[in-house]
């Protein structure tokens, strides 16, 4: 699934070297390692987005069984709401994919010997991102509807000439539409990431440190009970470490207007992948098998 995401920033790329020439081809390899690296990064979000949803319904489930015994109505209706939620994150991926689809087209459209026919397959791409998007801005599972405002005018390099320039001028405040509706769907996202942390992190420290210890058993495992502990209370320091370093994705809007206009700074790319590098290892860091009981 991740070779569908790696182009999503060709066309920055591509702009950057119609407008700027083959002399800075080195430079601007940089922003297509940062094009990979911010699509790895946006699907193992999402991945991490659909773990920790049920991750904590299981959670829920587990406690309401405690109290008192969970029929399977009960259970449909945590198993439906976690669908729900799977779907919006399947539809920010889908939406993610076809932004990449556009991206790529640009490509072709700067090099084809027949535009006309990849003229027809952007119109195409654009309309489903735009159907997508809406859908994104209205869906039921959100804790509120997305609201974009006033797109700016975006002004294309003058370097940047033809079929390809006239496609940019015409669409851009569509794909700036969408890398907004992106933008505001992974703030939204990472809202919905921290309450479910929050969640199991109370669900589990109930379960796993505090039950044990008011048995009137003797704990078991002293040592393993000290280590699930010490991981549960640090759920909230790994959160906000995310969210610091979750900021590198909302980026690509920028980015891909200083390509399109021209104002490519190379020391905004080293600092952006940077951070992405550091919110991948934090995701990878993270990605590691929930607390169980022995």
């Amino acid at each position: 699934m991740l070779n569908n995401f790696r182009k999503t920033f060709v066309l920055v790329a591509v702009l950057a070297t119609l407008s700027t020439g083959c002399k800075y081809s080195k430079k601007y390899q940089k922003i297509s390692d940062a094009g990979n690296q911010y699509t790895i990064a946006i699907d193992e979000l999402l991945t991490k987005a659909s773990e920790l949803q049920i991750d904590s319904s299981s959670e829920k489930l587990l406690q309401n069984d405690r109290i008192k015994n969970v029929d399977v109505n009960a259970y449909q209706n945590y198993k439906n709401n976690d669908k729900e939620i799977l779907e919006l994150i399947s539809g920010i991926r889908s939406h993610n994919n076809l932004l990449r689809e556009y991206f790529s087209s640009l490509k072709k459209l700067a090099f084809s010997e027949k535009p006309d026919k990849a003229q027809k397959e952007i119109t195409g791409i654009a309309t489903n991102l735009q159907t997508i998007g809406s859908q994104l801005q209205i869906n039921s599972s959100l804790p509120r509807p997305i609201v974009i405002g006033e797109i700016g005018k975006l002004i294309v390099h003058s370097k940047i000439e033809g079929v390809l320039k006239k496609e940019l001028d015409e669409r851009h405040p569509i794909i700036i539409k969408q890398l907004k509706i992106q933008k505001e769907m992974l703030n939204v996202l990472g809202e919905i990431m921290k309450n479910r942390v929050q969640s199991i992190k109370d669900a589990r420290e109930l379960r796993l440190v505090i039950s044990p210890l008011i048995e009137t058993e003797e704990i078991t495992g002293i040592q393993n009970w000290m280590k699930l502990r010490k991981e549960i209370l640090l759920m909230d320091k790994q959160v906000m470490e995310i969210e610091r370093a979750s900021g590198a994705l909302n980026n690509f809007q920028d980015i891909y207007k200083a390509s399109v206009e021209g104002k490519i700074n190379s020391q905004s790319l080293n600092q952006n992948l940077e951070d992405i590098d550091r919110f991948l290892a934090l995701l990878q860091n993270n990605n590691q098998p929930n607390p169980q009981e022995n």
